[in-house]
């Protein structure tokens, strides 16, 4: 096979697969190299320029983030899956998560100094809101600038998922959110977006939750090359880009589900809750995205199979595949 500017010759580890088992993430030092990390810092700056990009304090009014970011990129994707093609990459990825796995989204977040907050503890609800809770999905986390926890900081703090699993929001809480919201409003109590993400994160944020997750968090220095892969069940927040050389930090994120993930239509229909719920008025909410329902209404059924869903062109280049060992079939023995 020719060389591609994209490759390397990145090469996981036992300890770093039996990390990303007992973890639900594990550091990837030098994942991509100098040529890759370019051309998606191009791509972020690009989509950050465009009609497409938001911010997360436009969106919603529970809280000032100051994040700017887009969901799913508007431009070709043909670098991106090239990379995806890269045998490292796909081979890294598909053993980590120990199954095939298929790209729903990219994303890209940029934080500046001194001003963003970020996003308080949560996990991938946003993302992954629209599959069944079980199954697995994945995030690649991948900053552009340097993070660097002793000086200006801008990275990511995370809890190991045998401390604290958010397998509890997604199973209970996420759906119990709505639920309560429409009891209240069924008995004749005005409720409101800031009511809505106060429930959604409130738990993860609390007092008590925040002392625990506080005294066990991670948080690594990553130079740009070096990535970030967990599950979704891992709780996790941004920390603020302090006083220091550089303004701004972005970073660049895909998301992936099990290539056998399913469509839950119930589950999307309650992330859409507060477009449909507090979308009108003088101070109407918009969503960061919608393709949680956009799926649907490119013609999926509850229980349909994500990678199979007409809304995600070029399906079969969004699906890496694990590598099989291969034994050839045993031949039938010849009686003489």
């Amino acid at each position: 096979m020719s060389s591609h500017p994209f490759d390397n010759e990145f090469l996981i580890t036992p300890e770093q697969k039996e990390q990303f088992r007992r973890d639900g993430f594990v550091k990837l030092e030098g994942f991509l190299n100098d040529n890759v990390v370019k051309a998606l810092l191009n791509r972020v700056e690009v989509e950050l320029s465009g009609e497409g990009a938001t911010s997360f304090d436009k969106s919603r009014s529970a809280e000032l983030l100051d994040i700017r970011t887009t969901y799913d990129f508007e431009t070709d994707k043909g670098q991106v899956y090239e990379l995806m093609e890269r045998p490292y990459f796909r081979r890294a990825l598909t053993d980590l998560a120990e199954c095939d796995l298929f790209l729903t989204a990219e994303l890209c977040f940029e934080i500046e100094k001194n001003v963003s907050k970020g996003l308080p503890w949560h996990v991938g609800v946003q993302s992954f809101g629209f599959q069944p809770a079980e199954e697995f999905a994945c995030t690649i986390w991948a900053p552009l600038h340097p993070v660097d926890t002793k000086g200006q900081r801008g990275g990511m703090a995370y809890v190991p998922q045998n401390v604290i699993s958010g397998d509890f929001v997604f199973r209970q809480i996420e759906p119990a959110v709505v639920s309560t919201l429409e009891a209240k409003e069924r008995a004749g109590v005005r409720t409101n977006v800031n009511e809505y993400f106060a429930m959604r994160e409130g738990i993860l944020n609390s007092p008590t939750m925040c002392e625990i997750l506080e005294n066990h968090q991670v948080e690594d220095d990553f130079a740009p090359g070096d990535a970030l892969l967990f599950n979704k069940m891992v709780v996790h927040r941004s920390i603020m880009l302090g006083e220091g050389a550089l303004p701004k930090r972005a970073a660049y994120a895909m998301r992936f589900v099990d290539v056998g993930s399913h469509y839950d239509l119930e589950r999307a229909k309650n992330l859409e809750y507060p477009a449909e719920q507090y979308g009108k008025g003088f101070f109407p909410y918009k969503p960061i995205t919608r393709f949680h329902m956009e799926i649907a209404e490119a013609g999926a059924r509850d229980g349909d199979v994500l990678a199979e869903c007409a809304f995600f062109d070029n399906r079969e280049r969004r699906t890496m595949r694990r590598e099989r060992d291969f034994r050839p079939e045993p031949k039938e023995r010849v009686e003489r």
